[in-house]
C-alpha cells in the first residue's frame, strides 16, 4: 500500500489557551481553599452549581443505519482482517473521505462527520475508529507527542498533540507486524516521537474540551464550562483538561481558582510546565509578586534554551520582512536542535528572499534531509508563515 495518499496526519491543540513553560517553582504551593467538587462547581464564576448535564451528552463514535449499511457493502465484518482494512481505506479513499473539507472549527461526531464530510481532524478520527470497529478491526486512539510551537509575540508555547488511528491484529507486511497507523493529512509524524493508545474516554474528553473552546469564542461562557466539566469527569487524569480549566477561570478573572486549577494539573503531572506558567500569570494578577517574579525568571531561562522559542521570533521577523534578524534567530534554534527540518526551511526562505539563492538551496536541502520526504508533502511552508494564536482542538 502507498503511504503518501492514504497516511494522513490528525492534528489537535490540547490546550485552549497558550501557555508559557517554566521550570519547578522553589516556593511552597499554597493549600487549596476548596475542594475538587467545588473548583468544579462553577460558583466562582456563575454564582451557583452548573452541572455538566447543561451540555448535551454526544456518543461520538454511534453509527447509523447508512454507516452499517456502508460496511455492508463495502467492507465486510468477517474474513481477513488484513482485506476488510484494505478495502475500508480504499472505499473511504475512493468516496473522497480523505480529500473531504477540513474546518478546524467545527468538531463532529462519527455519525456527522460521515454524512456533512467536513469537520477538524477529531472528527475524522472519531468516523475511522467507528467505521473500522463496526468492519470488526480493533481500532484505537493513539497520542503522537510532537515539539511545540511558540508564539515570539505573546510569549505564549503552543502545545498540539497529534491524535491518529491505531489499527491492531492486523499484520500487514514485514514492517507493520499486527499494527497500523493511519493518519489523515499529509503530515506524518516522525517515527521518534513518543506515541501512546489512549481510551475512548480520553478521546471524548479532548472531543469535549473543542466543544468548550468553541462556546467561549461564541461567548457562552456557561456551556463552555458544563463541556470542559464533562471532559473532566471523563478523564480526570489528563492534566490537559485541568489546564484549561485554570485557563477558563483565568478568562473570567476568577485567578484564585485559577492557581487551583493548575495545582491539581501539577498534582496530576508533576513536570507540566503549562501549568507552571498558568501559575506565573494567575500570581502576577493577584499581585503575589515574589512568585511572580520567580516564575517570570524561570520563563526567560527556559526560553533561551528553548529552540522552538528562537524559531518562533525567526517567524516574527520573517513576517516582518526583518529577514536578517530572522536568520540570526533562527540560527541559535538550529544549535539547540539541528535536525528539525522547519528550521532549515524558514532558514532557505529567509536567504531566498535577501537574494542568496545559493545557500537557500543548501538550507533547503537539508530541510528535505531531515524531514525524509519532499518539501511539499510535508506543508511545511505553511505551517512556518503561520503564526498559530491557539486554534480549538483540530
Amino acid at each position: 500500500m502507498a503511504d503518501g495518499s492514504r497516511q494522513r496526519l490528525i492534528r489537535l491543540t490540547s490546550i485552549f489557551f497558550a501557555s508559557m513553560l517554566v521550570g519547578c517553582a522553589s516556593l511552597a504551593i499554597r493549600e487549596p481553599s476548596l475542594s475538587t467538587d467545588e473548583l468544579l462547581s462553577g460558583v466562582a464564576v456563575f454564582g451557583e452549581v452548573v452541572s455538566a448535564f447543561e451540555a448535551p451528552e454526544i456518543d461520538v463514535l454511534a453509527l447509523d443505519d447508512a454507516m452499517r449499511a456502508f460496511i455492508e457493502e463495502h467492507v465486510g465484518r468477517s474474513g481477513n482482517s488484513v482485506a476488510r482494512f484494505r478495502r475500508l481505506l480504499n472505499e473511504l479513499e475512493s468516496q473522497g473521505f480523505f480529500n473531504a473539507t477540513y474546518d478546524a472549527g467545527k468538531t463532529n461526531s462519527a455519525i456527522d462527520t460521515f454524512h456533512n464530510r467536513s469537520g477538524n481532524c477529531l472528527s475524522f478520527t472519531n468516523l475511522f475508529v467507528a467505521l473500522g470497529r463496526e468492519a470488526n478491526l480493533e481500532t484505537a486512539y493513539q497520542i503522537v507527542d510532537v515539539p511545540p510551537s511558540w508564539d515570539a509575540h505573546n510569549g505564549y508555547l503552543i502545545r498540539f498533540t497529534h491524535i491518529n488511528v491505531v489499527i491492531k491484529g492486523t499484520p500487514f507486511d514485514r514492517i507493520n507486524t499486527g499494527q497500523y497507523t493511519v493518519d489523515f493529512n499529509d503530515i506524518v509524524p516522525n517515527r521518534e516521537y513518543p506515541r501512546r493508545e489512549v481510551s475512548d474516554n480520553y478521546a471524548k474528553g479532548l472531543f469535549y474540551s473543542n466543544l468548550s473552546v468553541t462556546a467561549l469564542r461564541d461567548g457562552d461562557v456557561r456551556r463552555s464550562f458544563a463541556y470542559l466539566k464533562k471532559a473532566i469527569d471523563l478523564e480526570p487524569h489528563n492534566a490537559d483538561m485541568w489546564i484549561n480549566l485554570g485557563a477558563f477561570f483565568a478568562s473570567q478573572a476568577a485567578h484564585e481558582e485559577a492557581i487551583q486549577a493548575y495545582q491539581v494539573a501539577l498534582g496530576v503531572k508533576r513536570t507540566s510546565k503549562a501549568s507552571m506558567s498558568g501559575l506565573a500569570r494567575s500570581y502576577a494578577a493577584i499581585g503575589d509578586k515574589e512568585r511572580a517574579a520567580m516564575y517570570a525568571t524561570k520563563v526567560r531561562r527556559y526560553r533561551q534554551k528553548n529552540p522552538f522559542y528562537h524559531f518562533a521570533v525567526a517567524q516574527a521577523e520573517f513576517k516582518n520582512s526583518n529577514y536578517t534578524l530572522a536568520i540570526r534567530a533562527i540560527d541559535k534554534a538550529i544549535d539547540l536542535r539541528r535536525r528539525n527540518p522547519r528550521f532549515h526551511l524558514l532558514r532557505g526562505l529567509a536567504e531566498q528572499q535577501l537574494g542568496d539563492d545559493e545557500a537557500a538551496e543548501k538550507s533547503f536541502d537539508k530541510a528535505k534531509r531531515y524531514g525524509k520526504s519532499d518539501l511539499n508533502k510535508l506543508k511545511m511552508r505553511e505551517d512556518i508563515l503561520s503564526l498559530n494564536s491557539g486554534q480549538p482542538l483540530s
